[in-house]
């Protein structure tokens, strides 16, 4: 699923500020030294530009070297209502060696959302430029920390600063989390796996290694259901509520075009449960009687239909990895109008663009159209675990989202389990999924 294209760009305004850390800088020359140094490097070297964009964008560079100046967008990733975004700050620092060169005005976004400032380096110059992204006011933070907590981080060493150098930067070069490979103490504050933007996203203390995201533990079951749409009585042993009794509703609103009201419980839901083999999913969506279904468009998450994301390594980043990254969706209905269904001529099923594909040997499914009073429509799902990637009792990233058309054309209305940003862009970003675990086999 993959239309819009979020692009951030870095350009400027001209002026002249004060270092954006308000910190003095290691090495840095005394005060007049510096604003003379500024000046004359001004003659050499006007300032550079930073624009960095999602990877299916064009551009997408760091230019050195350019009248322009600097402008920079937050990144989507960092859009939740559990960031208090009036306290999201970017902190840009350019270094040649041991000295810093301050990033002049770097001020907070007003209109066109972008933080706005300049830097002027030697022309020639083997320069570090560092973008960190951190949120202010995070409670229960060391004190060392004066409540200040490091969401995203990029860097990049750029030899001989000249006027026709550039160097490509894409959302995904974002450092969101510390790992094996790219060890980022920094960005796991507490050390026990989990980002700091995890955690802050799933509402968990980023200092407390002992408060981990929560997690839906889908129960074991060595019954498997047959897979036809309907709810026969092997459902009843299968996983309806999360680790705190909550239902598994999917009521966060990503996309509405007239047709909810933000927070309105549509009653939409999900359960699931395995067998060692298989996951077996449950969606439940709209009543009958609530509308008409529909199953006329090319692109398949414009009908009616469910996106299921997993992420088997739990690895959740800023980008599809390539690995174990998963979207698959299922629609409602087939092109002729029937109940959609695994090994019919006119099944439907796709795969989103970011995601490795799904194919037809890795799940199967089944939906009910379920037209009679009382009754919702019903997706069964089956997914091959080893297919898809995803380990017996260990945690993976998931989440359940239901497209809704009312009239035709283009979907109308989104809903997730678990992303909360308002935004639709699970797709975009796996860090916006949730966090699950298949019970272990007894």
């Amino acid at each position: 699923m993959g239309r819009v294209e979020t692009r951030q760009t870095m350009t400027t305004n001209g002026q002249r500020m004060a270092d954006a850390s308000g910190r003095p800088a290691q090495g840095r020359p005394a005060a007049a030294a510096t604003a003379a140094l500024i000046r004359r490097c001004s003659l050499l070297l006007p300032l550079f530009l930073l624009t960095a964009c999602d990877s299916g964008s064009t551009g997408g560079q760091l230019q050195l070297n350019e009248p322009a100046g600097l402008a920079l967008y937050k990144p989507d990733f960092l859009q939740s209502r559990k960031i208090d975004e009036t306290q999201l700050e970017v902190r840009v620092s350019v270094s040649v060696g041991t000295v810093d060169y301050p990033v002049v005005e770097l001020t907070p976004p007003a209109g066109d959302t972008s933080w706005r400032g300049e830097v002027h380096v030697p022309e020639g110059s083997d320069a570090t430029l560092k973008v960190d992204w951190v949120e202010m006011g995070v409670p229960d933070l060391p004190a060392g920390l004066s409540g200040v907590l490091l969401l995203a981080s990029y860097s990049v060493d750029i030899e001989g600063v000249s006027a026709d150098q550039a160097v490509a930067v894409d959302i995904s070069d974002y450092a969101i989390a510390s790992t094996d490979e790219d060890p980022r103490p920094e960005l796991d504050l507490d050390g026990d796996g989990y980002g700091n933007l995890r955690e802050r996203l799933e509402g968990t203390n980023p200092n407390d290694d002992d408060e981990i995201p929560p997690e839906v533990v889908i129960v074991y079951y060595d019954i498997a259901p047959r897979i036809d749409g309907s709810y026969d009585s092997v459902w009843n042993n299968a996983q309806f509520v999360d680790a705190e009794e909550n239902q598994l509703l999917i009521n966060q609103v990503l996309i509405d075009k007239g047709v909810v009201q933000p927070g309105e419980d549509r009653r939409y839901r999900w359960g699931g449960m395995h067998d060692g083999e298989f996951l077996y999913l449950m969606v439940f969506a709209e009543e009958y009687g609530e509308q008409t279904p529909f199953g006329d468009s090319e692109l398949v998450y414009d009908d009616d239909a469910i996106d299921i994301f997993w992420d088997g390594n739990n690895s959740k980043g800023a980008s599809y990895d390539g690995v174990d990254d998963y979207h698959a969706i299922i629609p409602l209905m087939t092109s002729q109008g029937e109940a959609n269904a695994s090994g019919r001529s006119d099944t439907r099923l796709g795969s989103g663009d970011r995601g490795l594909p799904v194919d037809a040997d890795m799940i199967e499914f089944a939906v009910c159209l379920c037209n009679a009073p009382g009754q919702q429509q019903v997706y069964e799902v089956k997914l091959d675990l080893q297919a898809a990637g995803i380990p017996v009792d260990e945690a993976f990233g998931l989440d359940i989202q239901l497209n809704n058309d009312v009239d035709g054309g283009e979907r109308d209305a989104k809903w997730a389990w678990h992303n909360d940003s308002g935004e639709d862009d699970t797709w975009r970003f796996p860090v916006r999924m949730g966090t699950a675990r298949l019970e272990a086999i007894p």
